[in-house]
């Protein structure tokens, strides 16, 4: 059987390197995808995830990031964690093949990397289990991708709860810019993967694109001799996307389908989602868009089995007025079919629940006069564990020149309990914590963006986070000789704190040919419990998050065909968990073969191997090794 795979993984990579190598009359790669984007058009960047409207970058009042197709083609990213990579306002940690730990503003571990919002394509990849995301089950297919905007700071006002720390909004090109064949594929020293794409037109009006990708990534280095558990990770994915244009009115219908695999506890994940969407515009700046969404995930353990069926509508409409006023309203309602069934000694005290939520936002931006914009709003959130949360939002945008713009805002997000929160039990140890409430935080943010000088951008946001009702693992009864430790436990929120940091990063091109990039951030954190309460589940329950973390990268052309892009990334040590600082050096060489076809080599984490994570508890923790990765990709 093990061969039979063997053979059909090769065969898979040789007729991808075939259909590359054989189209000398292929058609010409797009002008999108071949020329970088100049340093002077990043500001004109257009993003939405800020007010859910197209709007330039350089006049969103938050601190945004956008890593562009362009980033992740020459990067070589091979899932979606490691292009997150390429966010500065991100914290990014790899336990093994397959499992992350990724957040904004601190709280990154497995446990509490449970304050950032994941969207693809306006779906949200939320677990409502663990009130997190598994990454394990999430991918997109990255040559599809046209930008991922990643926003550091909260966004409960459109987004709602769990967009705490921020929001990931990954966004793929529509159906008519992925016309034709593309066939991307590599292998490495530790991965081999390939993709194969088609897209097409049905009539003037109405486009299409379908895609399938395999992967296969071998087990990682343990970090203890003693360790011999098989990491290996492999999956299958597929999916479509359906545009059509027709007058005033586009429509959207895209889906996918994946099924994943490691022999670490006997794990499979599979599951499909599908997704449709109306939109109409109604005039200059105004629009109307209704979408509904299906995603169902199951993830199969050796002792556990996880299930859960998503079910969402949404509804929003933008209006544009005279004098540069903007408002956006509109809502959402989402139903959680969930069945976690477990064999160990922590269940849920009923396998199966429904759980929803359902809200309306509102938000406008008003023109105080032309360089001068407030931007006001809440979102207004009912849910079947806490009932009704506010989450306004205040921000003030300044246009202190033609290229520099100061901002400010004061926001409040919430993110609502989760099924382990409220429903786990296990007897004579833990309690059920039906009393556990949603976990609050106001942020004060100040910001800058501009362009200090020709050819160079520059993006400078501070924040100061003050966070309440955390949550705590506590005893429920006195701590005496015959009960040391207070037994049961039961979850709490007894935990309040602080945080504070900067964020930058900014560009500068040298030539036309040469670009520098650089990024960092610096986080404090002040977290205490309750006087007189025991938190056994501390320094967990606060994250596991470095101080400190810059990346300067050269992106070097040296011909019209070729490129030499170079990376040094530096993450300091977690205290108290263990975790030493470490520093990364990647390299990426590409050439341009012909317009069809580009030839590329990359080699990651080249200095030494590390960890990034110690969370024995959860899953295999192994060095992220040496990597060298070579890679083909075709687009006729």
């Amino acid at each position: 059987m093990r061969t039979e795979h063997r053979g059909r993984d090769k065969a898979l990579f040789l007729v991808a390197f075939c259909a590359a190598a054989c189209v000398p009359e292929a058609r010409a790669q797009s002008v999108e995808d071949l020329a970088r984007l100049p340093i002077e058009e990043l500001a004109n960047i257009e993003v939405t995830s800020i007010s859910r409207r197209p709007e330039p970058l350089s006049r969103a009042p938050a601190s945004v990031y956008v890593i562009t197709a362009e980033e992740i083609r020459r990067s070589g990213a091979t899932s979606l964690p490691e292009a997150l990579r390429l966010a500065p306002n991100l914290e990014v940690a790899r336990l093994n093949t397959y499992n992350y730990a990724i957040t904004a503003r601190g709280f990154n571990s497995i446990e509490t990397s449970n304050k950032l919002l994941v969207l693809v394509d306006g779906r949200s990849v939320y677990s409502p289990l663990a009130a997190t995301v598994f990454w394990e089950g999430v991918d997109v297919s990255l040559p599809d991708v046209e930008r991922i905007e990643v926003v550091s700071g909260p966004g409960g006002t459109l987004w709602g709860a769990n967009a705490v720390n921020g929001v990931i909004n990954v966004i793929t090109r529509h159906s008519r810019d992925s016309q034709g064949v593309l066939v991307d594929g590599g292998a490495g020293n530790r991965e081999r993967n390939g993709t194969v794409r088609y897209g097409g037109r049905l009539d003037e009006d109405t486009t299409f694109r379908v895609y399938a990708n395999r992967f296969l990534r071998d087990r990682s280095d343990p970090r203890e001799a003693s360790d011999i558990l098989d990491d290996k990770f492999r999956g299958t994915q597929g999916g479509f996307r359906l545009d059509r244009e027709a007058g005033e009115n586009g429509y959207t219908i895209q889906g996918d389908l994946y099924r994943n695999r490691t022999p670490f506890l006997d794990t499979e994940l599979h599951g499909a989602n599908a997704l449709g969407r109306w939109t109409r515009r109604l005039g200059e700046g105004s629009s109307l868009q209704l979408q509904a969404y299906y995603d169902s995930k199951n993830r199969d353990y050796a002792l556990a089995e996880d299930e859960v069926r998503t079910y969402a509508a949404q509804a929003q409409h933008n209006l544009s007025f005279a004098g540069g006023h903007q408002f956006v309203w509109g809502g959402e309602y989402r139903l959680w079919q969930s069945s976690f069934v477990t064999q160990g000694p922590f269940v849920l005290s009923d396998p199966d629940s429904a759980l929803w939520v359902g809200n309306v936002f509102a938000q406008g931006e008003i023109a105080l006069d032309q360089d001068l914009r407030l931007t006001l709003g809440s979102k207004f959130e009912n849910s079947s564990y806490t009932g009704l949360d506010a989450l306004p939002n205040v921000r003030l945008a300044w246009t202190v020149a033609p290229e520099h713009m100061l901002w400010g805002a004061v926001s409040r997000a919430v993110r609502t309990p989760s099924r382990i929160d409220r429903e786990l039990t296990a007897p004579g140890i833990l309690l059920e914590a039906d009393a556990f409430r949603t976990e609050k935080l106001t942020a004060y943010e100040i910001g800058y963006r501009g362009s200090p000088a020709p050819r160079a951008t520059i993006s400078i946001s501070t924040f100061y986070n003050v966070y309440d009702d955390l949550r705590t693992t506590v005893p429920s009864q006195p701590v005496t000789a015959g009960n040391p430790l207070g037994l049961p436990l039961v979850l709490s929120n007894d935990m309040r704190g602080r945080t504070f940091g900067v964020e930058s990063w900014g560009s500068y091109g040298i030539a036309d040919w040469w670009r520098l990039r650089a990024g960092m951030n610096w986080i404090q954190r002040d977290f205490e419990v309750e006087p007189g309460i025991t938190d056994y589940s501390d320094p967990p329950t606060s994250g596991q998050d470095p101080m400190f973390q810059w990346r300067l990268s050269s992106e070097f052309d040296l011909s019209r065909d070729v490129f030499l892009d170079v990376a040094l990334r530096r993450v300091g040590a977690v205290e108290p968990s263990g975790v030493p600082a470490y520093t990364q050096l990647d390299a990426h060489l590409g050439w341009q073969v012909t317009p069809q076809a580009e030839l590329s080599l990359h080699g990651t984490n080249l200095l030494d191997r590390h960890y990034e994570v110690n969370d024995l508890g959860q899953s295999p923790v192994r060095y992220i090794g040496r990597t060298v990765f070579a890679k083909i990709r075709a687009e006729f």
